[in-house]
């Protein structure tokens, strides 16, 4: 019988981002990948209150980049999934002095100030962010450029919600089993925040894709597909 895997998309992008890792779990997973439309008020916390709700405790929660970090703050706020799968997350999306592992604050306020001012050029330099540092760069743009969100009005709040989000002093909370799938190039958010994560929570294991940048699920499908399905084989309730 197919896992049910809920899966949520990362910022700049719809559920068709998830469409190369579909195909690859075909047979053993089935993914339902819904729209999220971001709070009115941009705050991460309110955003994750709306979705805790609609997730069931049979489900495997996926997130990818900004949906990771919905998924950990959705957990923390009452969510009961069988297990998480964080890609490309981080607790912190902006850095600080305390908190290198992350965007220097002066590209995310370019990002925010650029959202407003020249959306479709911002939004073309956030798709070749997701591909810098990976192998296989021309086939992820190639497979993201569908999936991309152009509605600035939508995305403006969403970045807001993911700027001003800081889960570092929670996700020791999250005691779900967890496994972490990061690429070892990332250069949007950087390997060291995801194994920091791993040595905060808990029951958290952290799988590196060498060759890999931001979105390691359309860069190598079929090894980020077979480590979800050897994370599922391995739950205590398998």
């Amino acid at each position: 019988m197919s896992t049910a895997l809920l899966a949520w998309h990362g910022w700049g992008f719809g559920p068709a981002a998830f469409d190369p890792l579909r195909t690859a779990l075909a047979g053993h997973c089935a993914m339902a990948a819904p729209t999220l439309l971001g709070p009115a008020d941009g705050v991460l916390g309110t955003w994750a209150d709306s979705l805790a709700a609609s997730v069931a405790p049979d489900q495997v929660l996926l997130g990818w980049s900004l949906g990771a970090m919905l998924a950990m703050s959705a957990c923390l706020r009452g969510a009961r999934p069988r297990a998480l799968v964080l890609i490309s997350g981080s607790a912190r999306f902006s850095a600080t002095a305390q908190w290198p592992h992350a965007l220097a604050a002066e590209t995310v306020a370019a990002f925010q100030h650029g959202l407003a001012q020249n959306p479709a050029r911002t939004l073309q330099r956030f798709l070749a962010l997701q591909a810098l540092g990976d192998a296989r760069r021309a086939a992820v743009l190639t497979a993201l450029e569908p999936a991309r969100e152009h509605q600035a009005a939508a995305l403006a709040p969403a970045l807001d919600a993911l700027v001003g989000a800081d889960l570092r002093d929670q996700v020791g909370k999250i005691g779900l089993p967890c496994l972490i799938i990061h690429g070892a190039q990332d250069a949007l958010m950087p390997l060291a925040g995801a194994q920091w994560l791993a040595t905060q929570m808990p029951q958290a294991t952290l799988k590196t894709l060498e060759n890999c940048g931001h979105a390691p699920h359309v860069s190598a499908p079929a090894e980020v597909a077979k480590a979800i399905t050897d994370f599922i084989a391995s739950l205590p309730d398998a």
